[in-house]
């Protein structure tokens, strides 16, 4: 039986995969702010509030995969080359899940629209 703490710590390193790859990807130049990332990996199913980006975001921070800053109270990151390096499946970092490298150029676009076709169980 799978305990509950590594399940936590498995949730915690999808969503730091996660924003990773959304930094890589869906924002402009690798940088987002906290409201837009939320919203990214929600998109792709990972339920996480703001105040969970927001520790995942500094745990990034320390480990030199992104840059974050706090502006008018709100924080928002910018990754860096090692984050890039990270989300894209060319380094591995200890908490964070390799990401997905299947299929490396679907867009969150790509993968709503691929999964409108679901059904719910």
């Amino acid at each position: 039986m799978v305990e509950l703490n590594q399940l936590a710590e498995e949730w915690w390193e999808h969503l730091r995969t996660a924003l990773l790859v959304a930094l890589a990807r869906e924002c402009k130049d690798g940088r987002g702010h906290e409201s837009l990332l939320t919203d990214l990996v929600n998109a792709v199913y990972i339920a996480a509030d703001r105040d969970q980006v927001r520790t995942a975001l500094l745990w990034l921070h320390e480990k030199a995969l992104v840059e974050a800053v706090v502006v008018s109270g709100a924080m928002a990151a910018k990754l860096t080359e090692r984050g890039r390096d990270t989300a894209e499946g060319r380094r591995t970092v200890e908490g964070v899940k390799p990401p997905s490298t299947t299929r490396t150029s679907m867009s969150v676009e790509e993968l709503l629209a691929a999964t409108k076709s679901l059904k719910p169980i």
